[in-house]
């Protein structure tokens, strides 16, 4: 984009979303050689804001004893934190989704139509740029939004609300198809889901990038738009033809999802985070001895360890808020909105643990509840607070 302006026709520029590499180029008018360095002084900025807000939001519900945990947990977690240091998407997306629930929060505390209107379009732009960034990721933003104006306005109200939530959310991904259709010719946001739902597809695949071949056989004709619409609908038979097989490829997804970031039973893309630069368990591994602890049985048994029990205690704080019948329990089916679909998209395309940063935010409030209510013995610490209406 430096060398060839915006409407550059190279081929990174529409098989990937061009969102992040169009905000990186901004960044890039206070001076290339600072670029990169200003680009992870924003990220930080933001996810430190993003989990005060958050935390400060809680702290008004009957969620005030859970707070403070759940800020130390999210701001001082070193992959969430550290990769925010990185170039990539996610740890914007994380900041995203944290400052719209927030706000979420802060409607039903104050209760004021005048500011929802306001609130309703700060969210819509906020999951309009998270969809900028990453597509996939706009599923979860207008479920959230619809959920939100739903239970806060009458039935009658929501069709008027939603649209021109919908409206605004979408303006933003327009912008990368009028940008595509300018450079190409071709009117898409991107042009990689149909490889991406292959790598992850077939008999031979593992579910993650480790696949032993290049998935499902598809043939494909017609501009490079077709040929990735065509790759979607024939991976998407090949699941319905094969169930057995997809079960299994889905089970694999959904462990490599939720795998931890380093050991045996880690998979994914997570090699540019800083954390694992540092980690103690990689120093550890960095010897014969330390290696073989690490990815022998020890090793197995402390990974699954660390997976079970983090899925655990997410279910059990998402139990814990579920009960409460209120506010809680909105927060908690929002926070599960953005989990549990940006897992079943990965079950769809590939597993990868680095597909998990987005939504830490909310797996670590979830785990935050379940944590503290289990050493409560089993009784969520609650205080008055606003109600749901």
């Amino acid at each position: 984009m430096l060398r060839e302006g915006i409407f550059s026709n190279a081929g990174t520029l529409n098989y990937w979303p061009a969102g992040y590499p169009l905000v990186i180029l901004c960044l890039s008018i206070f001076g290339k050689a600072w670029t990169l360095m200003l680009l992870s002084i924003i990220q930080s900025f933001l996810l430190s804001f993003a989990t005060y807000f958050f935390a400060l939001q809680l702290s008004q519900t009957r969620l005030r004893k859970f707070s403070y945990l759940i800020f130390i947990l999210i701001i001082f977690n070193p992959t969430l934190s550290l990769s925010s240091l990185t170039i990539g998407y996610e740890s914007l997306a994380a900041s995203g989704f944290l400052i719209a629930i927030a706000l979420i929060i802060k409607d039903f505390i104050q209760k004021d139509d005048k500011k929802f209107v306001k609130y309703i379009i700060i969210n819509s732009m906020i999951f309009g740029f998270l969809t900028f960034l990453q597509p996939r990721l706009v599923i979860s933003g207008i479920l959230i939004n619809f959920l939100w104006i739903l239970t806060r306005k009458s039935f009658k109200a929501t069709y008027l609300l939603v649209t021109i939530s919908l409206v605004i959310t979408l303006l933003f991904p327009a912008t990368l198809i009028f940008r595509n259709h300018k450079a190409i010719g071709i009117a898409t946001i991107s042009t990689n889901l149909g490889a991406t739902m292959n790598v992850g597809a077939g008999d031979n695949a593992t579910g993650g990038y480790k696949s032993k071949v290049d998935g499902v056989p598809c043939k494909t004709s017609g501009t490079i738009s077709e040929q990735d619409n065509q790759k979607v609908m024939c991976v998407l038979n090949w699941y319905v033809s094969n169930p057995t097989k997809a079960i299994k490829l889905f089970y694999n997804k959904t462990i490599y999802f939720w795998s931890p970031w380093i050991g045996p039973e880690a998979n994914g893309t997570m090699g540019r985070n800083p954390w694992l630069k540092v980690s103690p368990i990689k120093n550890i591994a960095s010897t014969l001895e330390g290696e073989k602890l690490v990815y022998g049985w020890f090793g197995k048994l402390i990974s699954w360890l660390w997976l079970l029990g983090g899925l655990g205690l997410l279910l059990y704080g998402y139990r814990t808020l579920w009960r409460q019948n209120s506010l809680e329990r909105l927060i908690a089916n929002i926070a599960m909105i953005a989990i549990t679909i940006n897992l079943l998209l990965s079950l769809i395309s590939i597993g990868d643990h680095r597909f998990r940063i987005p939504i830490m935010g909310m797996s670590l409030f979830l785990q935050a509840i379940g944590l503290k209510t289990l050493f409560k013995g089993g009784k969520a610490p609650m205080v008055e607070g606003p109600a749901l209406r």
